[in-house]
């Protein structure tokens, strides 16, 4: 008898999932639910494409043909509310379904970090289509616009806010941008290069989000007693797993805990992508949600499968800045590093659509006589000979 399979979110992982119990499995059943009104798309994009050209419809992962012909019958704009191990049933806006087997793909949601003011209608996230909708019928040319957060998704932000004509600030509390994947050499090299276009203040404490009267603008107010006029503030300061369905047999410290093979605390339930957590890391990549949904899948049609390795670099690729950051950049005090520079500068006669492909700017990092960790600023042409040097996958320069 074929299982039954519900697989509760339709981004990366969700579809993965799906995808990988098609390969072991041509007759069971297989619900997807997902909360959106659109057909499932690449949630990267969100902030990798200009916001005046912005069409979710361009990035679709699967047309519905596809998913017709794979029988995955895809329950769009139909959230799930509550899930039953004992009956083994999730309950959904309309109606109750039974599952054999379940994947927890609920994703997360963007972390407003405690400051007065954040509530405002000014205020916008990034995570879904709709966001950039609701952030295009006030973001018009002439405005003011301050991000909060420096990571991969507030510098993509502010770009595209810069290339739609805004004035931009980013707002970041540490020390320098991106603390986590790169050093203080590559975040000050990344602030000269916004440098002009966008302004960066980092090291900074937000106090409150003032919501414009009939006297004053809106503006961002710091501890120092700074402040930031603007007409729109956007909130990247992270996620946070969505576990608000998930059951009790189902073990969740801070996201859902998942072994190698995607499996949960509940032998019927599996979870992958930004919801999970393995060994205690939640990445929240869209090669670690592909990655775990396809094990998910697997595993939960049968086979017996190992979460594999996932490309864990960092690259933002846009008109300001092109940036590859990967592996260990120096930051163990117990180790030894070398460290290696290399920078180019092409024939500015030739042509480039990004002038900063014109250059390139690596900082490499050797630690007993093996490539660890790699950052590049610039032309990013060699990453992919980084990563397999990085990986062991390709010898030594």
């Amino acid at each position: 008898m074929s299982n039954t399979y519900i697989i509760v979110g339709a981004g990366i992982a969700g579809i993965a999932a799906a995808e990988a119990i098609r390969k072991i499995d041509s007759h069971g059943p297989v619900i997807m639910f997902t909360a959106e009104h659109n057909l499932p798309y690449s949630r990267p994009m969100l902030t990798k494409t200009p916001f005046y050209s912005f069409d979710p419809d361009k990035w679709t992962i699967h047309s519905l043909e596809w998913f017709d012909a794979n029988r995955i019958d895809l329950h769009m704009d139909e959230p799930v509310s509550a899930v039953d191990p004992s009956s083994k049933t999730v309950t959904s806006s309309r109606g109750v379904y039974h599952y054999d087997k379940l994947i927890l793909a609920t994703g997360a949601e963007n972390f407003l970090p405690p400051i007065t003011g954040i509530d405002s209608d000014m205020v916008f996230t990034i995570r879904r289509a709709e966001d950039i909708f609701d952030l295009k019928k006030v973001c018009r040319a002439s405005a003011k616009a301050v991000v909060i957060g420096g990571g991969v998704i507030g510098l993509e932000a502010a770009v595209e806010l810069w290339r739609y004509g805004a004035g931009v600030t980013v707002l970041e509390a540490a020390p320098y941008l991106m603390t986590r994947q790169i050093d203080e050499e590559i975040s000050g090299l990344i602030r000269k290069k916004l440098q002009g276009q966008i302004d960066v203040y980092t090291g900074v404490s937000i106090k409150a989000i003032e919501a414009p009267s009939a006297a004053d603008s809106a503006c961002v107010v710091l501890s120092d007693g700074r402040s930031f006029p603007c007409d729109l503030v956007i909130v990247a300061c992270g996620v946070r797993a969505c576990t608000s369905i998930v059951p009790g047999t189902v073990n969740v410290p801070r996201a859902i805990d998942i072994d190698d093979h995607c499996r949960t605390s509940d032998p019927y339930i599996y979870a992958a992508g930004d919801c999970s957590q393995h060994n205690g890391t939640n990445y929240a990549l869209w090669s670690q949600s592909m990655a775990q949904g396809r094990t998910a899948g697997l595993n939960a049609a049968g086979a017996v499968s190992l979460l594999e390795d996932f490309d864990t670099s960092l690259v933002i690729n846009s008109p300001l800045l092109s940036l590859f950051a990967l592996g260990d950049l120096g930051k163990d005090p117990d180790k030894k590093y070398e460290i290696k520079y290399i920078s180019s500068k092409d024939d500015m006669d030739t042509f480039f659509v990004n002038p900063s492909h014109g250059e390139r700017f690596e900082k490499l990092f050797y630690c007993g006589g093996h490539l660890v960790g790699a950052a590049i600023i610039g032309n990013l042409s060699h990453m992919e000979s980084l990563k397999k040097e990085i990986l062991g996958k390709e010898t030594a320069r």
